[in-house]
């Protein structure tokens, strides 16, 4: 009976969530502030190697800023310190001329950028779990330049997020949690002049145990009603998500194992999923392994030298390849390092793309639990 009603607790959250998102919120706009993007990638080394799955998975001082449920495994206190370094990328695209070979007609140019995050939690007995954040990225410019130098888009920005998470036990084998993040958004426009924006965002979870060795999860993430930008032009806007996952953990002998899948629906833009796989020896040396699908459309306004007007571009850019990770312990203090592919234009029709530099984006973290 405690079975069936642990499962009907956490379906039930599953569709009030659904119902939530799907009634509650509007159609995706053409543009999202850039503040939407950075919280979406608030993970940590550990989740990156296992291919940025995290749902079901995530555990502890990693959970915050991913599934805020998570924070409630954590028997001790926990501080972590995050970094997520994304290398300057150029992505060069060709079209057939009139002779019919290929040339460089355009170039998208990333500017080198990070993301440093400090998360702290302490569990509180049967008051549940407490949980404080801060992230920070500070984001180089991008560019889109044609062959003549006649399109450029230059705007830097920066983002601020200021967290509280909480987790609790509501059931045996059930556990919930919400995060609450003010947010500082600073973006330049194409006239070198600063905009702040403010807002909060909301991210609320749910993991659910089946037996000793599965968990199930879900997270309902950007539950915001955007931020406020001064200047009516600057994208405030934030996608509400929900990402669904599944664990299977298992312990032979001096051998942990951990796998994790993980969706992203729906798939406008076409599959994305997460999954990987973590294996602990002797809980001192780990390795870690996943693939990783992400796929995101971006609308870009575009400053035209040439009659000195904005235009509207939409392309479609994709992260999808191999993850790897590594973990070692030393007493209470866990390092990680991961890889992982980095996001890049995808081609239209008749278009080839060559990434002449930045393919891959790396993490970093030193964590203790006292």
């Amino acid at each position: 009976m405690k079975y069936i009603r642990n499962c009907a607790a956490g379906t039930l959250f599953c569709f009030v969530v659904y119902f939530l998102l799907s009634n509650s919120v509007p159609a995706a706009a053409n543009t999202t502030a850039s503040a939407d993007r950075f919280l979406k990638q608030l993970l940590g080394a550990e989740h990156h190697g296992m291919g940025g799955s995290f749902v079901g998975t995530t555990r502890g001082v990693n959970a915050l800023g991913s599934n805020p449920a998570g924070i409630s495994a954590a028997e001790e206190s926990q501080f972590v310190i995050h970094a997520t370094r994304f290398p300057r990328t150029i992505a060069l695209l060709s079209k057939p001329n009139s002779k019919a070979n290929y040339e460089d007609y355009s170039q998208y140019e990333q500017g080198a950028y990070g993301i440093e995050t400090l998360n702290y939690i302490f569990p509180a007995g049967k008051l549940g779990t407490f949980g404080f954040a801060l992230a920070f990225l500070q984001e180089g410019r991008f560019r889109r330049v044609d062959h003549d130098g006649k399109a450029l888009n230059s705007f830097p920005e920066n983002n601020l997020a200021i967290g509280f998470s909480y987790g609790l036990n509501i059931l045996k084998g059930t556990v919930i949690g919400v995060d609450t993040k003010w947010l500082r958004s600073k973006v330049t426009d194409a006239n070198e002049v600063e905009h702040l924006g403010h807002g909060y965002a909301y991210n609320v979870g749910l993991i659910q145990r089946l037996g000793d060795t599965i968990q199930i999860g879900v997270v309902a993430r950007n539950l915001s009603n955007g931020l406020s930008f001064s200047e009516v032009s600057i994208p405030d806007t934030m996608e509400r998500t929900i990402v669904a996952g599944i664990s299977y953990q298992r312990e032979l002998s001096d051998i942990a194992l951990r796998i994790g899948l993980d969706a992203h629906p729906p798939f406008r833009d076409g599959v994305r999923a997460n999954v990987g796989v973590e294996v602990w020896y002797l809980d001192r040396i780990g390795g870690r392994i996943g693939y990783l699908r992400h796929a995101e459309k971006r609308h870009v306004p575009v400053f035209l030298l040439e009659n000195g007007v904005f235009e509207a571009e939409e392309r479609l850019w994709k992260a999808e390849g191999l993850c790897l990770g590594i973990g070692v312990r030393f007493g209470n203090i866990t390092l990680n390092a991961a890889y992982t592919p980095q996001l890049i234009p995808t081609v239209a029709t008749g278009e080839r793309i060559h990434i002449a530099q930045g393919a891959a984006a790396y993490a970093f973290s030193i964590g203790q639990t006292y």
